[in-house]
């Protein structure tokens, strides 16, 4: 669902979570690097992003002639004893003041890494997409 969001120009980007202890990546950030040829994976090797709690990477890229925007924000060390959208719990109110900071419109979350309710005040002021 992403994958045709993205190429039909339904949505210009996503907010991505990426935590410390997660290696390989894990949720939708994985599944972009994967579509993306590595794109996330290399800003790993370059350290650019790391997942420390508190971390906001803005990483667009070129494709299909289009800039695609994403924000990476660095959960920390991610308890492994909950799954990833109950990691992301506390972190999702900062993670949206870092992407208003951006003002780009048509962004996305998912599901895979936010724990999103649907009457979420934050999400529905901000009229986001949210995807699988």
């Amino acid at each position: 669902m992403v994958d045709r969001a993205l190429s039909n120009q339904q949505i210009s980007g996503l907010l991505l979570l990426c935590f410390e202890n997660e290696r390989p990546l894990q949720g939708m950030i994985a599944h972009l690097d994967w579509r993306l040829d590595g794109h996330f994976s290399r800003l790993m090797k370059s350290q650019l992003i790391t997942g420390a709690r508190g971390e906001a990477v803005y990483a667009p890229i070129l494709w299909n002639e289009r800039t695609l925007h994403f924000l990476v924000i660095g959960g920390g060390m991610r308890d492994e004893t909950q799954t990833r959208s109950e990691s992301s719990r506390p972190l999702l109110l900062e993670a949206l003041k870092k992407w208003d900071e951006l003002r780009i419109p048509d962004m996305a979350l998912s599901r895979t890494d936010w724990e999103i309710e649907e009457e979420q005040n934050e999400v529905k002021e901000r009229k986001l997409c949210i995807v699988n």
